[in-house]
């Protein structure tokens, strides 16, 4: 299969026109004529997510988080995102991200971590999210429980001026999903699901009368591979889900 064919396919499942303006979601580097036959799924376009994806034989690199959002003037190989686009090149493997338009999917990021924590009757969060609501309500400490559980989470942290019993109503967006938080609250959730929300915004959030909890944003987005995974497959390719993070997360514990 060529890079051209395999991006309509992708556009199948997670439609380029759904991508906000300011994204660049897409071919990153490589050529449209490449022939694939294996694809390396990732977070991340980092250097190292290269090198894996290519010494596992993997031709193209599918990563949710775009090489570069804005244009570059240089391309300096001993940082980002030079030497990145240089391993790309030297080792023959095309990237291509899936950002907003994987985020938006009916199967993607936030869909995805909606159906993992048991959300039902899920309707749009703004442009970005989902609002839905559980089967069964649950008590606010074991929906915590089942999010962590349910995402892989390493940490999960909650804030609240008056934390409710019990977890009914649930907003999430997968990511940075601050700005959204008065969105969610004017749909009298018991909790909002996100991440990157600034000291200020949680104190405004909560004293408004809104539960958060933050998660860390790779590890949220990361739940949705799988998910992506699955969906590449059916274009009757090879798909490796590659290990290499940006971001390595060390849990130090107090006495």
């Amino acid at each position: 299969m060529r890079i051209k064919d395999f991006w309509r396919y992708i556009d199948t499942f997670a439609p380029f026109e759904l991508a906000e303006e300011w994204d660049n979601s897409g071919l990153q580097v490589g050529s449209y004529a490449a022939e694939i036959k294996r694809v390396g799924i990732c977070l991340d376009p980092v250097p190292e997510a290269v090198i894996e994806a290519s010494e596992k034989g993997c031709e193209v690199l599918v990563c949710h988080h775009p090489l570069m959002f804005r244009a570059i003037k240089k391309i300096n190989i001993n940082s980002e995102p030079g030497r990145t686009i240089y391993e790309a090149l030297t080792r023959k493997v095309n990237i291509i991200a899936l950002h907003t338009n994987w985020d938006k999917a009916s199967e993607g990021v936030n869909a995805t971590l909606a159906n993992l924590i048991g959300l039902a009757d899920c309707k749009p969060l703004d442009v970005f999210g989902v609002v839905g609501k559980l089967p069964n309500e649950i008590e606010t400490e074991k929906f915590l429980e089942r999010v962590k559980a349910s995402w892989n989470l390493s940490s999960l942290d909650f804030y609240s001026e008056d934390m409710p019993e019990k977890i009914s109503r649930v907003a999430l967006c997968g990511g940075s999903g601050a700005e959204f938080w008065r969105t969610a609250n004017n749909f009298h959730v018991d909790i909002y699901l996100t991440a990157d929300m600034k000291y200020h915004e949680l104190i405004d959030a909560t004293r408004a009368g809104l539960s958060i909890a933050l998660s860390e944003h790779g590890e949220m987005e990361r739940a949705s591979l799988p998910k992506l995974a699955e969906k590449i497959s059916g274009a009757n390719l090879e798909v490796v889900m590659l290990e290499a993070k940006a971001l390595k997360k060390r849990l130090i514990k107090g006495r």
